[in-house]
């Protein structure tokens, strides 16, 4: 049985929620001489600048928790992770991470040093370039956010590994795994890097920030902030997500990563090969979690003719900034991998879409600071039993 500990979680009193995360290792089975001595790779989830209040990244006293505990245990804590557009540094102001770093202590790794991480498996995609504290690391302590997600419906521990990859070049990703399916293999595909690629093997110790989620379209700007009152521990990132799911009352079934990860073997995601330490799960659920309108549904365009581009403007949901909210800042511009958005011709007060070349990856959406795109269903995609929202 794969264990996960689930434990309440009201608030982020930094010095509570590194209690919580001791027993959580306590219960794990982890003790303090897996970081005596030992150079810890902590990987918050970073999206954008933003208010820490609005549940776009991980609260930065749930980072701090994090960063004491692996000090009080004898280790060397490193903060790794690159933002998809804005600098490092920005975001981390922005957030209030650089108050945290500079109090606690913590050391913060260039995100544009990168290696090259290989792993040749059962996997599309087998090269990446990847954060180079990932390879100086003994221990990598993943802290993602609890947050529904337009593409993969869920992100969580899994999806926060793609924050190893720098800046930009998420984008080509973008690129060359275009549907939620193919981008969920990709993810799966830089999972099985990470625990597979590497000379020196990792410790892995999953810890998800779940004190307040975010719910809608996520995992943005566009989402709401939600309370659910939670901390997830786990040394495999697939069942602590499946654990999250059903925290929410999300439909397995419907998160990618967790319906591919479990065909490849790569980790637990049915309830009946996991076991929850701590609190029961039946008392903690939420039962009014609100999921994202475009994500996972099985993709109907996947295969010809229903992946041209007449067919993908009927069945796929187009993002469509708003005249009310958009300020021109065109971040949206510069991240979209498909070159699909130019500034405005003077028309209207947006940029322009070329939606023969959007891909549907909802990365402009994601970073919007203004939360000034939205989702707007085609006009067939009842045909595919797609929810009518």
């Amino acid at each position: 049985m794969t264990k996960v500990y689930l434990t309440q979680c009201p608030d982020y009193d930094a010095s509570q929620i590194q209690e919580k995360m001791n027993s959580g290792l306590s219960a794990l089975g982890i003790s303090a001489g897996a970081f005596q001595g030992k150079r810890v790779l902590i990987k918050p989830n970073l999206l954008k600048a933003s208010d820490p209040e609005e549940a776009v990244v991980t609260h930065p006293e749930f980072f701090r928790a994090a960063v004491r505990l692996v000090k009080a245990w004898g280790g060397l804590p490193v903060m790794a992770e690159s933002p998809a557009f804005q600098p490092l540094m920005k975001v981390m102001k922005k957030t209030g991470y650089d108050r945290v770093v500079e109090e606690e202590g913590c050391e913060v790794a260039d995100p544009k040093s990168t290696e090259v991480l290989f792993c040749d498996g059962p996997a599309k995609f087998r090269r990446f370039e990847i954060s180079k504290a990932f390879f100086d690391a003994d221990v990598v302590i993943n802290l993602p956010k609890l947050k529904t997600h337009g593409l993969t419906y869920l992100t969580g521990a899994v999806k926060n590994f793609f924050g190893l990859i720098y800046g930009l070049n998420k984008s080509q990703w973008h690129l060359r795994a275009r549907s939620g399916e193919e981008f969920a293999g990709l993810l799966l595909d830089i999972y099985t890097a990470l625990l597979q690629g590497s000379e020196n093997p990792k410790t892995f110790i999953h810890m998800m920030d779940a004190v307040t989620g975010m719910e809608g379209e996520g995992p943005g700007s566009s989402g709401v902030p939600k309370k659910v009152g939670a901390l997830l521990m786990g040394q495999d990132a697939l069942a602590v997500d499946a654990v999250a799911a059903g925290l929410v009352r999300l439909d397995r079934k419907r998160v990618p990563t967790l319906t591919l990860g479990r065909k490849r073997e790569l980790g637990a995601t049915d309830p009946e090969n996991i076991q929850i330490l701590g609190s029961r799960l039946d008392d903690m659920v939420v039962h009014d979690y609100v999921p994202s309108k475009c994500s996972g549904d099985p993709s109907p365009v996947s295969m010809w003719p229903l992946n041209t581009v007449l067919f993908r403007d009927l069945l796929v949901e187009r993002p469509v900034p708003s005249k009310e909210r958009c300020t021109l800042c065109y971040q949206c511009k510069a991240i979209c991998p498909g070159g699909a958005i130019e500034k405005s011709n003077g028309g209207e007060p947006v940029p322009v879409y070329d939606y023969d070349k959007c891909i549907r990856c909802y990365c402009c959406m994601e970073i919007c600071p203004q939360a000034a795109i939205s989702l707007k269903r085609g006009k067939l995609q009842w045909l595919f039993g797609r929810r009518a929202k």
